[in-house]
């Protein structure tokens, strides 16, 4: 009986997880270790390999589609595996659970002023911070033809944003696909479409990276796994085709906000299970 629970709940969270671009791995994690009974590495081992799958399934989605900037995810995923080895190794000399306390509390409390904030009026094309970093020399503009979209970025401050998302990743032991959607919408002006497509390209890399180190030491159990990355799987499929049935262009925000507000949540209830029973990432 759990195992259909475990694999209906994965349908819900992935399904979630791809039409905002998050991926669905910071929801999971707590389900099954205070639901189901999962050790917490092995719960983290086996949400990494329901991602692989479903990461793959959206990004062959939005390759048909031609969403997916190559370029951003690039900029983004190489220096944020330089800042997950620099994370990793300030866990040593940093106060890291009282960080993850407040950064978990901080995505939080934007989640819920997202969520209740009114909505406001489309902000003009010829906004925001990319925009106005235009005389940079690094910047430039990004064209979709097939979605007819541009978009202006800079070569610095994507690399920066990377370099930051993996860092945190890395401290606290959480993914940063979280991040890097919202960042992508509200500060870069990416379309909603182009942005979660990104993060999930971006997904495919980091979370088979995860799933091989889990791998290897130990933390990839198959009769535990295989339920979770059916669901996962499946889940990845129906997002993708509701995202394209029903776009989510009016609603993202409030969809966006609900996903942090999870995550925040998610993060604390890591905090509470290790703080209580003495796990670690």
């Amino acid at each position: 009986m759990d195992v259909f629970f475990i694999f209906l709940i994965g349908i819900v969270v992935s399904g979630f997880g791809t039409i905002i671009g998050f991926g669905g791995g910071v929801f999971m994690v707590p389900v099954l270790i205070i639901f189901f009974g999962y050790n917490i590495e092995i719960a983290i081992g086996s949400t990494m390999a329901a991602l692989v799958p479903a990461s793959i399934i959206a990004s062959v989605f939005n390759l048909r589609d031609k969403s997916i900037d190559y370029l951003v995810g690039t900029l983004i995923q190489l220096p944020a595996v330089a800042g997950t080895v620099l994370g990793a190794f300030l866990v040593a000399s940093l106060p890291v659970f009282q960080l993850q306390f407040i950064f978990s509390v901080f995505v939080t409390f934007i989640g819920i002023v997202l969520l209740y904030n009114k909505r406001k009026e489309e902000p003009p094309k010829h906004s925001g911070l990319m925009y106005h970093m235009r005389s940079v020399p690094t910047s430039f503009i990004r064209k979709n033809k097939v979605k007819k979209m541009a978009y202006r970025l800079n070569v610095g401050l994507v690399a920066v944003f990377g370099f930051i998302s993996g860092v945190i990743a890395g401290l606290f032991g959480i993914g940063g696909g979280f991040l890097q959607t919202p960042i992508m919408i509200k500060f870069f002006r990416m379309p909603y479409q182009v942005a979660t497509a990104t993060s999930l390209f971006i997904l495919v890399i980091t979370s088979f990276t995860g799933f091989v180190s889990h791998y290897l030491i130990g933390n990839i159990f198959w009769s535990r796994s295989l339920p979770i990355i059916a669901g996962f799987a499946v889940g990845a499929i129906g997002g993708n085709i509701i995202k394209q049935k029903y776009p989510p262009k009016n609603q993202i925000d409030r969809l966006i906000a609900l996903g942090l507000l999870l995550a925040g949540l998610s993060v604390l209830l890591h905090l509470a299970i290790k703080s209580s029973f003495g796990f670690s990432f």
